[in-house]
């Protein structure tokens, strides 16, 4: 019972703290496309600059917080707390050199790939490549304070991040009017602000000094599925779509209602998302301890119950959000059940891969890639077609479906590793030996 209750404790404030680091979010982009706060073409660049700022760090952030998770969860002895000491130094040394290696690249022909990404400001491009460092070494940090089961001060993390990204963007932008460069140092600061709180409520895991050695095959055997099984959910909810849609269509006014009904959907997805991050560090555990758990069941069912509630509810009150975040965008209220349904397999997918990925039954990762490679492929071959549909919405809609059925797949896909297992597949407890 009290493992129970402290699952639903944990599972409920990393929801709530979500929540709230979310809404701080969210009142950046809102703020954002307000005419009176930014130029169209500013905004344009500040929104393109996040995007292109979460797919250059997702895959792999999401990968590394998956695997310090898991190191951090499993380390209950002095042999394998040494190694874990010894694998986030030799991954943060990595790192830092990767992300300033490809800051000062990019910083130095600023102005060329501004013009190929189509962005009217080289300056707000070198400042979000420096913000590239903490996206990709954060989450070392937050998969230790998972790994951990410090949930308290994990979910403090997106709320003070939101708040001092809100806080900083109405500064910089609104009042300063700082334009693009200025929402991308709200951004800087956010991110840097929370590697170090992060880096330093950690620091007696990293700063004691071991003899331990760090093993490059194990990391490859461990990381790439980690990276390929969290890259595939992660994929499908960077809003590649949105990408997608924005290139095909010209019309802007049409666009821009997508992005809103968009943006209402993947809410949903990051509102359930947390609770997952409780199970992952609760089923490494166990299986290290040899112990049993229901961390699945609770989760999924938690998850479950969230996702067809929050579908439910934009089905009877669609434009309830749109009024709420976007009133001059109403239009927009017919796509938002289109797209919370759609992504409703998207949120119960997450729970079975971190699941997998936590059990060590990394047989599933190469076929949940696969699910995202044929998502793109699909939609660019249904780019002739929907241009030939009577209007844009007549399009979205086939966007959101086939988005729909793709997420579908992929949960899918995690539910047959999950509950069919091969005769010759290793248990859980040596998959949690072998690691």
């Amino acid at each position: 019972m009290s493992s129970k209750s402290s699952f639903f404790r944990q599972g409920s404030w990393m929801v709530i703290a979500t929540c709230i680091g979310s809404i701080f979010m969210a009142g950046v982009q809102i703020e954002a496309m307000h005419g009176n706060v930014m130029e169209e073409s500013d905004c344009k660049t500040f929104i393109a600059l996040l995007r292109w700022l979460m797919v250059f760090g997702s895959v792999p952030s999401a990968a590394l917080q998956a695997i310090f998770a898991q190191q951090a969860a499993a380390a209950l002895t002095d042999e394998t707390r040494g190694e874990l000491n010894a694998c986030v130094r030799v991954l943060r040394n990595t790192t830092v050199i990767f992300s300033l290696a490809v800051a000062a690249l990019v910083c130095i022909f600023a102005g060329p790939v501004s013009s190929a990404l189509g962005l009217n400001n080289p300056a707000a491009l070198r400042v979000t490549m420096l913000a590239v460092l903490p996206v990709i070494c954060c989450p070392i940090y937050k998969g230790l304070l998972q790994g951990l089961h410090r949930f308290a001060l994990l979910g403090w993390l997106p709320v003070i991040e939101g708040a001092v990204r809100l806080g900083t963007f109405i500064l910089l932008v609104k009042w300063l009017q700082g334009g693009a460069a200025g929402g991308v140092w709200a951004v800087f600061i956010g991110q840097y602000l929370i590697l170090g709180i992060a880096v330093w409520q950690t620091r007696d895991v990293w700063s004691v000094k071991t003899p331990a050695a760090f093993s490059w095959k194990h990391w490859r055997i461990l990381g790439v599925p980690l990276t390929l099984g969290m890259g595939a959910y992660v994929f499908m909810s960077i809003q590649v779509d949105v990408l997608f849609t924005t290139s095909l269509f010209i019309n802007s006014t049409n666009v821009a209602f997508y992005n809103c009904a968009m943006f209402i959907g993947f809410a949903m997805t990051q509102f359930v998302g947390p609770i997952s991050a409780v199970m992952f560090p609760t089923i490494v555990r166990n299986l290290a301890l040899s112990k049993k758990s229901n961390a699945l069941g609770l989760t999924l069912a938690v998850t479950g119950c969230f996702a067809f509630l929050a579908a439910i509810g934009c089905t009877l009150f669609p434009k309830l959000p749109i009024a709420i975040l976007f009133p001059a965008k109403m239009q927009a209220a017919v796509l938002v059940p289109w797209f919370v349904w759609a992504l409703v397999p998207l949120a119960l997918a997450n729970v079975l891969i971190q699941n997998l990925l936590a059990r060590g039954r990394f047989a599933a990762a190469p076929w949940l890639f696969l699910v995202p490679i044929l998502y793109v492929l699909t939609l660019m071959a249904l780019a002739p077609v929907l241009l030939t549909l009577p209007d844009d919405f007549s399009a979205f809609k086939v966007i959101i479906q086939t988005m729909g059925f793709f997420c579908l797949l992929l949960f899918g896909v995690a539910a047959w590793f999950t509950w069919h297992k091969p005769a010759n597949d290793a248990s859980d407890r040596d998959s949690a030996a072998a690691r």
